[in-house]
């Protein structure tokens, strides 16, 4: 799969408390693919410490990787001591909010806009054009400036984080848990089993059913929806190797020797743009060829040829003597009274969405549990 890691980590809601790290991929179909989990007391340089050198153990040395996380200072401190090699991204989300609530911006402010399309963007000159209106605020663009440019912009990162721009995939992995996070740790672990054994069981029968050279969600819908783009290009061949698209916006000029196109779209992605697709057409050369193997449907199936057990009961586990002997005396936590929280506390900068009634109109439930009287239509 593609070697772009997000990390983050969550509060667990038993009774004595504690924070559960987790590590996620996408896999080729665009589906979350659970890379690593860990437990700890609190999020500290130490604890960061310790769970990337166990996920550096799990996943070796991996060229071309990228780390997205939100702008936590221990993951800061710690992640180039473990993966010096890795570059490190901002979840542009985060960054969002951040720069929302540090600059004092309006929630529809205009900057943010711009912030948005700048982060997306996958060309310098694409860039440029959205920071130049940022820059009508000074103090916003160089708080966007010391905080890295490469950092939360794609067109700037020394690296490819292809379109992994957020760290959605941990935040669904925690909201999934949610429940199970308010059990006892050995419980918790046996739900994560559970659900790890349902993903692979059910990726993997789609997979080995899946008739398509690319996979289905992700690679093929791009792809078929970028030749229908192309159809309409005309292509002007500049020299054997060079091929200038004309689309009506932004010409690309292609340049099939080195596969790469003036969008850096084909090359941030590694898969065809639409010039590429359109000087395909032109060519009549097999547009999947120039599609990296990590969309393909053998890549896919890779990633879930392993089988993973679910947990055996209690009795049935084989415990050396050495951990056996060993008394482990619960965390010293103190329990705060009253309820526990249950739910999930914003972040800085985040809205709150109210969303309202499709019935009544009225706001704080929907209208399956919507008792409030409406007025009937006039019939005639």
């Amino acid at each position: 799969m593609r070697p772009v890691i997000a990390v983050d980590a969550t509060h667990l809601k038993s009774k004595y408390k504690g924070v559960m790290f987790v590590a996620n991929a996408f896999d080729d179909n665009r589906n979350i693919y659970p890379l690593a989990f860990g437990i700890g007391d609190l999020e500290t340089d130490a604890s960061w410490h310790w769970f990337f050198t166990k996920l550096h153990e799990a996943i070796g040395e991996c060229p071309n990787l990228v780390i997205i996380s939100d702008r936590n200072v221990s993951i800061e401190n710690v992640w180039n001591k473990v993966f010096p090699t890795a570059q490190h991204g901002i979840c542009f989300y985060h960054m969002k909010g951040n720069m929302k609530r540090t600059c004092k911006l309006k929630k529809h402010d205009h900057i943010l806009m711009h912030f948005e399309k700048a982060a997306k963007s996958y060309s310098i000159v694409e860039f440029d054009c959205h920071f130049r209106k940022i820059k009508r605020k000074e103090h916003v663009a160089q708080y966007l400036e010391e905080a890295g440019l490469h950092k939360w912009s794609r067109a700037h990162m020394d690296g490819r984080r292809y379109n992994v721009m957020t760290t959605n995939i941990a935040e669904s992995i925690n909201s999934v848990l949610r429940f199970a996070r308010m059990m006892p740790v050995v419980h918790l672990i046996g739900e994560i089993m559970n659900l790890l054994v349902k993903w692979f069981t059910e990726r993997r029968d789609l997979a080995l059913n899946c008739t398509t050279t690319l996979c289905p969600n992700f690679g093929e819908k791009k792809l078929r929806n970028r030749l229908e783009d192309a159809a309409r290009m005309n292509v002007v061949k500049v020299n054997n190797a060079q091929y200038n698209v004309l689309d009506g916006y932004m010409d690309g000029l292609v340049d099939l020797t080195n596969n790469s196109c003036s969008c850096r779209k084909f090359q941030l992605e590694q898969l065809p743009c639409k010039h590429v697709v359109a000087v395909c057409r032109f060519l009549k050369v097999n547009v999947y060829s120039k599609a990296s193997r990590y969309y393909t449907r053998k890549t896919w199936m890779d990633a879930y040829s392993d089988s993973i057990y679910p947990v055996q009961p209690h009795g049935r586990w084989d415990i050396p003597e050495d951990v056996r002997s060993q008394v482990v005396l619960p965390p010293m936590a103190r329990v705060m009274p009253g309820r526990r929280k249950k739910l999930r506390i914003p972040s800085h900068g985040e809205g709150t969405i109210r969303r309202k009634c499709s019935r009544c109109g009225s706001g704080g439930h929907n209208k399956s549990t919507c008792k409030n009287n409406i007025p009937l239509r006039n019939v005639y």
